[in-house]
């Protein structure tokens, strides 16, 4: 299943159907919700589930929610732009780690 997390931007690309800029969007779920609807996603049932928006990256708690599904039994996988992406360092575990 795909979930649009944030509306939020980097890019405001013409072909995105989310109409997404960078900055906050009244309405969105807080975290406590979202981690709730990854709970309810478990109950029924075992999908992947595609993090996406808008830049997934731009919300704060992206990688807590992914932790959260992925301990809940749910693959976990994200749909990103690649912008704030980065080649590893020596030693560095990627990101979000």
């Amino acid at each position: 299943m795909a979930w649009e997390v944030t509306r939020s931007c980097n890019l405001n690309c013409v072909h995105c159907r989310a109409s997404s800029e960078k900055g906050s969007y009244e309405g969105e779920l807080d975290r406590a919700k979202a981690m709730e609807i990854l709970d309810q996603i478990a109950l029924a049932g075992r999908p992947i589930v595609i993090l996406s928006g808008g830049e997934p990256l731009l919300r704060p708690d992206i990688f807590d929610l992914a932790r959260h599904g992925t301990g809940l039994g749910l693959r976990m996988v994200m749909a990103t732009n690649g912008t704030s992406l980065h080649p590893a360092s020596p030693g560095d575990k990627g990101i979000g780690h």
